[in-house]
């Protein structure tokens, strides 16, 4: 349901100010790529959470389809951050903060993306890279031993884009913290792919702990004083 949730919701044209994004995306020669990925997409391996999820891996899909748009990255660097963004985590084990998740994804790589040699160790070092501060993203990456360091770098850049920007879903997300400008122009977008996909598929828009945690009701907005 997932995969045909997110083309529906990018065939719609009631965007408004999104719409000449979503129509951008629709006219890019890697469209495509992008379509096939989510359509590929292995949900049986994803971990099973509402919060880490199948809507989460859909959505972050996206937001790499516009990074590498955006980018723009080579037809064979845009699917590589496409399965990047796919299986970013599958190491996971819980919905906490844990730096080796992405590490623990990455070994898992070779047997669900069939990927070798240099193709493998780039998706491998973002994904490893994605759960880790910045701080630790250029050491993670040169831990892979990379013909070309700098093609590592930008997709394990642009993977943290893309998984950031879904910080929407727990109400979490500071631009700022974004490492391309263009990424940071898309926060509204990112906001709205995702209040619409809770809407169609009928999940929380706020979910529990984030309305306890934020002081939001269920539809994001500030609780009165005298309930928090």
């Amino acid at each position: 349901m997932s995969v045909q949730t997110l083309m529906d919701l990018l065939s719609a044209s009631d965007w408004g100010i999104n719409q000449p994004l979503v129509d951008a995306l629709h006219r890019w020669p890697g469209y495509l790529l992008f379509r096939k990925a989510a359509e590929e997409l292995d949900d049986s391996v994803l971990f099973a959470s509402l919060i880490h999820g199948p809507g989460h891996i859909y959505r972050t899909l996206c937001h790499g389809a516009f990074c590498a748009m955006e980018e723009p990255l080579t037809p064979e660097d845009t699917r590589l951050l496409l399965l990047a963004c796919a299986y970013h985590d599958v190491g996971r084990e819980n919905d906490t903060l844990d730096e080796l998740h992405g590490w623990r994804a990455a070994q898992r790589l070779p047997a669900i993306t069939g990927l070798t040699g240099e193709d493998l160790k780039l998706v491998q070092a973002a994904v490893d890279a994605h759960s880790r501060s910045d701080a630790a993203l250029t050491p993670t990456v040169e831990g892979y031993h990379l013909a070309d360091m700098q093609r590592g770098l930008a997709l394990a850049e642009l993977l943290k884009d893309a998984d950031g920007l879904d910080r929407v879903r727990i109400w979490d997300l500071d631009p700022a913290y974004l490492r391309r400008e263009a990424s940071r122009q898309r926060a509204a977008f990112a906001k709205e792919l995702y209040l619409r996909y809770q809407r169609t598929t009928g999940g929380a828009l706020v979910p529990a702990f984030v309305q306890e945690w934020k002081h939001l009701d269920a539809q994001g907005e500030p609780l009165p004083p005298s309930a928090t």
